[in-house]
């Protein structure tokens, strides 16, 4: 097997991580990054990207990837990418789109195409929570939550990914 073919076990990702409710949310990092994002919403639908600033965030940082929804979701790219989502991650570097992740690792760049695209659709919060393994055998735990976020009310135009990544052992 190539590096780029299958960096994740799929079939066994795919089993392993669901959907929740972003309340049923464990994590400290994931709960407080949803807490910001209520409070910097206000009373609009959602905030808006120039309101969330490295200040805000703090020591979330490590754990996040802003990601630019390309004409209405067409594709997305990542724009910047915290030490925790690299370490864990496939080799995915700012600039990046969800395209380009799918030709270098079959699979996944569609699945985080799939979830962003629905994010930007609803307008609101998603979160997942379970397990993935890697093809090399590191796997891991994972809890993450994928925020939106618009200049206005009507359309997400970036998204706030913030995860965190627990190796479990071989």
């Amino acid at each position: 097997m190539t590096s780029t073919e299958g960096l994740f076990n799929r079939q066994k990702t795919a089993r392993a991580t669901q959907r929740i409710d972003p309340c049923e949310m464990q994590s400290p990092i994931s709960r407080q990054a949803l807490a910001a994002w209520l409070r910097l919403r206000g009373k609009r639908r959602f905030p808006s990207r120039k309101n969330v600033s490295p200040k805000e965030l703090g020591a979330l940082l490590r754990n996040i990837a802003l990601v630019r929804v390309i004409d209405g979701g067409r594709d997305f790219e990542f724009r910047i990418l915290g030490d925790a989502v690299v370490q864990a991650g496939p080799e995915i570097e700012p600039g990046m789109t969800t395209a380009e992740l799918d030709r270098k690792f079959p699979g996944f760049g569609k699945t985080l195409h799939a979830i962003y695209k629905a994010v930007c659709r609803e307008g609101a919060p998603r979160a997942y929570r379970g397990l993935f393994e890697r093809n090399d055998g590191h796997a891991y735990f994972h809890e993450s939550l994928v925020l939106p976020l618009g200049s206005d009310d009507t359309a997400v135009d970036h998204l706030l990914v913030v995860g965190i990544y627990a190796p479990l052992s071989r």
